[in-house]
């Protein structure tokens, strides 16, 4: 640790918050540089404060985390839940429908188990069976566009009562937000690192099998697979919150190496494109390729941002996100433009509608973001303000998830 942070926590021993946001600045350099000046001021009571909670060691680090039995009652519930049915109905008119679907409201139910509230567990309740009875009245996806983008964003739809039991009646605080947001992010990082190691165990598993002369290939994927598959965001949650006392920063420093990495390539794709002649006004597979860019950088800007505390510094990679929020604008003004030529030239579809909706919302909330991060940049703001920015136009996205997903096929008639 630098000595430029070390005095940086001296010069700000009699301000709490300023201590605050230094440490979710950077919690492990932190806490060096605070054990650091504590020695040189044994007679504070802020810095002996901070020791303290640095150093606890407590035996019982998250008394409200949710017991394993309890964890394997409901991965075996909704694991149940997942596969039992399919039994009775095919797997292309289930899984689409219902196995995203518990996977989310286990997580859910998780939260409400560790922290209890009768108003939001009925809440869910109703949700969960009201939905059901939605998917199961709602007709064959392969032959609808309206249902089947109702079936991609319904996952999106039941994450925001995710959010709603992972804030509880905080859920208008934007560090809750926040923390909300890392929770989404760490949870898909964990997940797949455990989905990658679960391949490993059953490819392992079959070809000892196969060795000994038994196939238990469509046994072990149709059961014990899709069990796992279910059960993995759940054991992910688990591991984060009570294992890892929701202390990953994986997302955080994703999000710093990939940001100069994706604006280089952004500019370079949008060059290469020019150069090659490829137009996304005709061929929707370059269109979906921009609409997929957009989201993975929007996810890096969020992870740059929220991370950082209301007196961090400007560092070079605020410049290179500002530039990165740029690009995306330019592309989203090019997939903006290449989806209104094709509403004009092919028609109204429920999916054209789609990718138009979803691309104004996102390219509304990245000029926000960026007039937001240019004035932090000349210190007209703080990062406070910026951080609020960004999680203020959640609710934008919430409406029209559930939109998408409960209204479209209406509006459409379920064309």
């Amino acid at each position: 640790m630098t000595e430029l942070t070390k005095k940086q926590i001296l010069d700000k021993e009699d301000d709490p918050q300023a201590l605050e946001d230094l440490y979710r600045s950077d919690p492990e350099n932190f806490k060096v540089s605070l054990l650091s000046a504590a020695t040189q001021k044994p007679n504070s009571k802020l810095f002996k404060f901070w020791r303290v909670r640095l150093e606890y060691e407590g035996g019982d680090k998250n008394p409200s985390a949710v017991p394993i039995p309890v964890v394997c009652l409901i991965v075996a519930f909704f694991g149940l839940m997942v596969r039992v049915p399919e039994n009775f109905f095919t797997e292309i008119w289930y899984y689409p429908r219902f196995a995203p679907f518990f996977i989310v409201l286990s997580v859910a139910t998780y939260f409400l188990f560790k922290n209890p509230n009768l108003l939001f567990s009925i809440a869910l309740s109703i949700f969960s069976i009201l939905t059901s009875i939605y998917l199961i009245l709602l007709p064959n996806w392969q032959s609808s566009d309206s249902v089947t983008m109702a079936l991609i964003h319904l996952p999106l739809a039941t994450l925001i009562f995710l959010g709603i039991c992972f804030v509880q009646k905080d859920w208008r605080e934007t560090e809750q937000r926040i923390a909300f947001l890392k929770f989404c992010g760490d949870i898909f990082i964990l997940s797949i690192l455990i989905l990658l190691g679960g391949g490993v165990l059953t490819a392992f598993a079959m070809g000892l099998f196969e060795l000994m002369g038994v196939d238990i290939e469509d046994w072990y994927l149709s059961n014990v697979g899709v069990i796992g598959i279910v059960s993995i965001p759940l054991v992910a949650t688990y591991l984060y919150d009570s294992i890892l006392q929701r202390r990953l920063y994986i997302t955080e420093l994703l999000a710093k190496i990939f940001s100069p990495l994706f604006f280089i390539f952004v500019f370079a794709y949008i060059i290469v494109m020019m150069i090659g002649g490829y137009s996304p006004f005709v061929n929707r597979e370059f269109l979906v390729v921009f609409n997929g860019l957009l989201i993975l950088i929007l996810g890096i800007i969020f992870f740059s941002i929220v991370t950082r505390g209301r007196d961090s510094k400007i560092y070079i990679t605020d410049y290179v996100n500002v530039l990165l929020v740029s690009a995306s604008i330019l592309i989203n003004l090019i997939a903006l433009s290449a989806i209104t030529f094709r509403l004009v030239e092919f028609g109204f579809t429920p999916n054209r509608f789609c990718v138009l909706g979803v691309n104004w919302i996102v390219f509304i909330h990245l000029i926000i973001i960026a007039i937001a991060y240019v004035r932090v940049i000349i210190h007209q703001i703080d990062f406070d303000l910026l951080r609020k920015k960004v999680v203020s136009y959640l609710p934008v996205y919430c409406c029209w998830f559930v939109f998408v997903t409960y209204l479209l096929p209406l509006v459409f008639g379920f064309v």
